[in-house]
């Protein structure tokens, strides 16, 4: 869990008590008489297998699926939803080592300089409207330093769903993401995982799918008002052999529109839930990327400077934020308790 501590050293300090000491004691299965300092963790982080704690997590996962609690979860009673979106960690102009991103900024100028930084595609799945954790990560991370085509969140997305499909082979998935995947590839990789998907989508992706459903949705006539907004669908839209199925949704009070492209099959009675579960995909960036940078877990700070151990630490804020996610919604725990998010984990680290 987060419990507002800002780094490692803050850690040795916090944990410093004989009651911590005993109960980490218990989950090691010995008895402790002190806990390493911060220093021999990160050491040891620095040389201990990612993949390890990649499985720790989707055993995690594993469990609570399985566990049959949250099955209300799932999309039209069948659907797992995954979201799938990536997030920068860290940022400097110093070199961050070969693994890291770069980019060139003021391009042209004499104040041009070379940004360095971390980013992670993550794949979270939805288990209750106020939990979604993380179910596998992957790392955007160039081989060597001097390269023609840096690594990129296509590519990375395309390895994440391949691994997502070997761990988890029988799952029944709907991948959710924002416009940059709305691709021929990406849909015809789907169908051959036999996977559903819902894209935000914007008419710049693929104009003709745009260019059609203008056309179409006024012979149709599929309009619906509602009083929280306006819905509107066209189906069996033909790209490259593909039959793409579009959702819009208009905000009554901002006239905001949403438009989303979909193989789930829709109707004037589900388009208003897969537009909805559509724009959950802002899940992932509000209650997932946002809360770990701003709500105690410090997601953004570099809590080694080894790349191996930053890789780690992110595992373990991803475990912490799950086990959070899970205490936070048992309401009949918290309803009694009139106290802020920080308030909450300083008393479960009290305990």
């Amino acid at each position: 869990m987060g419990f507002y501590i800002n780094s490692m050293r803050s850690t040795s300090g916090e944990f410093n008590d004989e009651t911590v000491i005993e109960n980490i004691g218990v989950l090691c299965g010995e008895e402790l008489k002190e806990l390493p300092y911060w220093e021999t963790i990160n050491n040891y982080l620095k040389r201990f297998s990612s993949d390890e704690l990649q499985k720790v997590v989707c055993r995690l996962v594993y469990r609570l699926i399985r566990s049959r609690a949250f099955e209300d979860a799932r999309l039209r009673g069948k659907y797992w939803q995954i979201i799938i979106d990536g997030t920068q960690l860290y940022r400097s102009r110093k070199d961050l080592g070969e693994h890291s991103l770069f980019c060139r900024k003021k391009k042209g100028t004499e104040g041009e300089y070379t940004e360095y930084y971390y980013y992670v595609l993550e794949a979270k799945v939805i288990l209750h409207e106020k939990i979604q954790v993380s179910i596998l990560t992957g790392f955007i991370e160039n081989e060597k330093r001097e390269v023609e085509k840096q690594d990129c969140e296509q590519e990375g997305a395309k390895r994440l769903m391949e691994r997502l499909k070997q761990e988890f082979p029988m799952l029944q998935i709907c991948i959710c993401g924002d416009s940059l995947y709305a691709s021929e590839g990406f849909f015809k990789e789907c169908r051959r995982k036999k996977w559903k998907y819902i894209l935000r989508y914007k008419e710049g992706s693929i104009p003709s799918i745009n260019q059609e459903y203008q056309v179409l949705k006024k012979q149709e006539k599929n309009l619906q008002e509602k009083p929280e907004g306006v819905y509107d669908y066209v189906t069996g839209i033909d790209y490259r052999g593909e039959s793409i199925n579009v959702v819009e949704y208009e905000t009554v009070e901002e006239k905001k529109k949403f438009l989303f492209v979909t193989d789930l099959s829709i109707t004037g009675r589900n388009v208003k839930e897969t537009a909805e579960r559509g724009r959950w995909r802002w899940k992932i960036e509000n209650e997932g990327f946002n809360a770990q940078k701003k709500q105690g877990y410090y997601l953004e700070h570099r809590f080694s400077h080894d790349y191996q151990g930053m890789k780690n630490h992110y595992y373990l804020i991803q475990i912490g934020h799950m086990i959070a996610q899970i205490i936070e919604a048992w309401e009949m725990l918290w309803e009694k308790v009139k106290q802020s998010r920080k308030q909450k984990h300083r008393l479960l680290l009290n305990a």
